[in-house]
Parts: C-alpha cells; structure tokens; sequence
C-alpha cells in the first residue's frame, strides 16, 4: 500500500516538473533547427545574451522580469512559463495518479516527450523522429513497470497503431495523390500503442479526432486556423525579406523550422524525408499531433473514469 503523498512531495514534484519544461523549452525552440541540446547555454532568443541561473528559475523569473529580457528589454514569449506549468502539473498529475512506483518515472518522461512532440508540431507540422522513435521503444518496455499491460499487448498495439495510421497514409498518396496522414502521426500512433496497448487505441483515435474537429472548426470561425499562417510562412521562403536575416536562427515560438535540414546535421540523426521541409499544408487543416498527444495523456491519466462514462452513456443511449 503506497502511502499518499505529503505536502513536501507534492511541492518537490511540482517543481521537478516546472524544471522539466524549462528543459522541453530548449528541445522545442532547438531540435526542429538541428541545434544542439546542451550548448550554447540557455540564452535570451532575442539579443542571444547568456542567461543568469537566477533568471532561469521556471515561471517565477519570467513573472519577476515581467516577461522581458534582463539585458535587452525585449519580451519574452509567454509560451515558456505555460510549457512549464503544464509540465509541472502533468508530472504532479502522474505522480498523484500512480505514486511511488517507477511507473511514475516512466509516465513523466512519457508525459514530456509528448509535450515536445506537441509544441514542435504546432510551430512546425513535424514530429520529429528523434523524439518518435525513442518513444516507440521505450514504449515496447512499458510491461516492465506496467504490470496490467502484457508485452503482447504492448506488441499488437504499436503494430495496429502503425498500420493503421499507415493504410491511411498509404491511400492517400498512392489513391488520392494527397497527404492524408503523415508519417510522424503513424509512428507517433505506433509508440502510444506501445505505451498503452492496443486495447487503448480506439479510444484514442476518436478522441483526438472529436477534439482535433471541435478545436478546428472553433479556429476556423475565428478565422485563425493555424495552416494559413504556416502557409504563408512557408510560401514566403524565397521571397526577399521572408524569415529570419541571414546567419541568422530564429528559434522564437512559432518560428518556421527553416534550418531543419541544413547541411550539418546532428552526429546521428535519423533521416528524414527531403520533401517534408518544403510541404505546404493544406487550407484550413490543424496538425493532428497534439490531440493524439491529449487523448493519450486523457487515457493514461482517466482512462478507466473515460470508459465508464462511454459504456453508461451507451447503455443510457441504446439500452
């Protein structure tokens, strides 16, 4: 019987978390430019001016800087503190929900993965498979701290996951000459299958797919569905004055991935398709990362409280 948490562990994981994504920070505004994770060390995106150890302290600094640089003045995006609360209270979440148990570690390296994944695939439409693959197979070892997932489960899932999200993908460019799925989704699929096992693919999909539909169609009313801006951002690439100055790294949220494939790529990094640096998403689309990312963590941290709420609501609706 695992003992509940105390005050003083609940605060200490809080703030492990916030570190953690001050960490995500850096993986999101460097991995989709094939920069390095660890140096230089955190600098200010705007006049690249070293940052102190007590202006790095998560949410509490950029709250006592008012959002601004020490140094330049310039403002800092507030998309660094929400990256770190949300990360503290996914960690805090995990470790409520399981306690003591490795499963906690292993859940909250989980939880970042798919908070990179998903900041990256909202400034980028790219799931990189520096961060996929990794999680794909740690996620086939998950029966080790998982004791209710069989590694027959864990197997059946990532496979369906794969191929699932791959007959779509397939369909699309050999039948509809279009892309209908890309490939990050497939294997991002495939490593929540492996995580959560088959039995929680369905449950997944449709609800990404239900959120996905209802976070679009509320953008598009608002007329602000995120493909414009990357298409604009996109298309604007050849044009004088598009993108950031030569020799020059815009690494700001939302900064088009501009040197993702530059010609000195990380020692080790896995290969990825030419043609998806100068892919263009269609009108009025919204990458599908983020809500696979959502239905995974809704799953992982209500999955049981979910699947009573659907049975009842069928047995009400049906029954």
């Amino acid at each position: 019987m695992i003992a509940a948490p105390s005050w003083a562990a609940d605060a200490y994981v809080l703030f492990v978390g916030a570190c953690l994504g001050s960490f995500l920070n850096v993986v999101i505004a460097r991995l989709p430019h094939g920069r390095s994770l660890i140096s230089p060390p955190s600098s200010c995106p705007r006049c690249q001016s070293r940052i102190a150890w007590y202006d790095n302290v998560p949410v509490l600094s950029w709250i006592a800087l008012r959002g601004r640089c020490r140094r330049c003045g310039q403002p800092i995006s507030g998309r660094y503190p929400v990256v770190e609360l949300l990360t503290a209270v996914l960690v805090f979440a995990i470790w409520r929900r399981f306690g003591g148990q490795w499963a906690t570690l292993a859940y909250a390296a989980f939880a970042c993965g798919l908070v990179a994944l998903t900041y990256i695939d909202l400034d980028t439409w790219l799931l990189p498979h520096e961060i996929t693959w990794p999680l794909l197979a740690v996620g086939l070892l998950s029966p080790l701290w998982n004791l209710r997932l069989s590694w027959t489960d864990s197997l059946i899932g990532a496979g369906a996951g794969f191929a699932f999200f791959a007959a779509i993908a397939l369909i699309g460019e050999k039948v509809l000459r279009k892309e209908t799925m890309g490939w990050g989704d497939v294997w991002l699929l495939a490593g929540l299958g492996a995580w959560l096992g088959w039995q929680a693919l369905l449950p997944v999909v449709l609800l990404s797919a239900v959120q996905g539909s209802a976070v679009g169609a509320v953008l598009l009313f608002l007329g602000r569905a995120p493909a414009e801006k990357t298409r604009a951002e996109r298309q604007g690439r050849g044009s004088v004055g598009g993108g950031a100055p030569q020799g020059e790294k815009d690494d700001t949220p939302g900064a088009p991935a501009d040197s993702w494939y530059s010609t000195h790529p990380p020692p080790g990094q896995p290969p990825h398709d030419p043609d998806e640096e100068d892919w263009v998403p269609p009108p009025h689309a919204v990458p599908f990362g983020p809500f696979l990312a959502l239905a995974a963590l809704e799953v992982l941290l209500a999955g049981d409280g979910l699947y009573r709420w659907y049975f009842d609501a069928m047995e009400r609706l049906f029954g």
